[in-house]
């Protein structure tokens, strides 16, 4: 079964500025940084399931040569993109609870 993608607004935003930082760092290395999201993306479409879950309900796929998670629920056939962040964040200010996170209340970090 193929899932849905969806992403939250910080999901949007993060993966911009991730892109924005690495572009500056070296010419086109902002769109490598995409390609290996994009590649992650296509693998979790066939088997979501495939990566533990960090938080009840939260599951955290890493990019390939790039250190940043992709942190996403899977509901029925869709699965929602809730963050996008580098390894090196302080996991701790992470919500807590199931319902803040799958409530797409998640705090900014």
């Amino acid at each position: 079964m193929a899932y849905r993608l969806k992403f939250s607004t910080r999901a949007l935003r993060e993966t911009g500025k991730a892109q924005e930082w690495y572009e500056l760092q070296s010419l086109g290395l902002g769109e490598e940084f995409i390609a290996a999201m994009e590649l992650q993306l296509k693998r979790l479409e066939q088997a979501p399931l495939l990566y533990a879950e960090v938080i009840p309900g939260v599951r955290r796929a890493l990019l390939p040569r790039f250190p940043y998670g992709l942190f996403y629920t899977v509901r029925g056939d869709l699965l929602h993109v809730l963050a996008v962040l580098h390894d090196a964040r302080n996991p701790s200010l992470w919500p807590k609870t199931r319902q803040q996170t799958v409530g797409s209340r998640l705090r900014t970090i």
